[in-house]
């Protein structure tokens, strides 16, 4: 008789929990940069130049022709309950021509992180939220992986530099919920299976900071948003 009951009861969660997302809604977007864009020097190498090069590009602000503005980071503030997380789920971040890539990763928390050396160069990339150092991994030869994932035990906006090439800098932002997005080249973005309601929307980029909207997500369907930053 009980595992009848429990059966029952895992068939009831799964229905529920799959109720939830079918009648929720979608939130699209796009991100803008509406000032002329930035003047940016490139970024000086002081190590590893004959592979690295003398400069590489600074990767701050990536504007498109229309001004979408590549890597804004929108979540959900106070967001509800959402899908659960998949821990095979995987997520890369790569060492790769001596800067990272993705520059500005997003993930949720029990997903797995592993990080890659495509160079030929010893690199150390150093994970840091706020003061504390998170992971601090030796990556010597092309091609080596470390799998960070059990590293990763806060939420929050982790800062990654190495500790070989100071100039090598990106974001991992790591949540606690799936309603969250990256923007892609053209500043587009979209988040699904939001539950039906009023929320607040925050926009994140590394320099430009923070900004916010209210918003109101209906049970089926689109909202659009739009957000706009410009010089400070």
């Amino acid at each position: 008789m009980m595992p009848r009951l429990l059966l029952l009861n895992i068939v009831f969660s799964t229905t529920f929990l799959t109720f939830n997302v079918t009648n929720a809604g979608t939130i699209t977007g796009e991100v803008k940069f509406v000032d002329n864009p930035p003047n940016l020097l490139p970024t000086k190498v002081t190590k590893d130049q004959d592979y690295c090069g003398e400069t590489l590009p600074n990767e701050t602000y990536l504007i498109e022709a229309n001004g979408g503005l590549k890597n804004v980071v929108l979540f959900i503030e106070s967001p509800p309950s959402g899908k659960p997380v998949d821990p095979q789920k995987e997520n890369l971040l790569y060492n790769d021509g001596c800067r990272y890539v993705p520059r500005i990763l997003a993930f949720q928390k029990g997903e797995r992180l592993r990080v890659k050396s495509h160079d030929p160069k010893l690199h150390i990339p150093h994970g840091y939220l706020g003061e504390r150092t998170v992971f601090n991994v030796s990556l010597p030869f092309k091609n080596t992986i470390i799998d960070a994932t059990s590293k990763i035990r806060q939420t929050g906006l982790m800062k990654v530099v190495c500790d070989t090439h100071a100039w090598m800098l990106g974001f991992v932002h790591i949540f606690d919920h799936p309603f969250f997005a990256v923007t892609n080249e053209q500043g587009v973005f979209s988040i699904s299976d939001l539950p039906a309601g009023s929320y607040v929307l925050k926009a994140w980029h590394e320099d430009g900071g923070i900004k916010s909207q209210e918003i109101v997500v209906p049970e089926t369907g689109d909202v659009r948003v739009s957000f706009e930053f410009g010089n400070r």
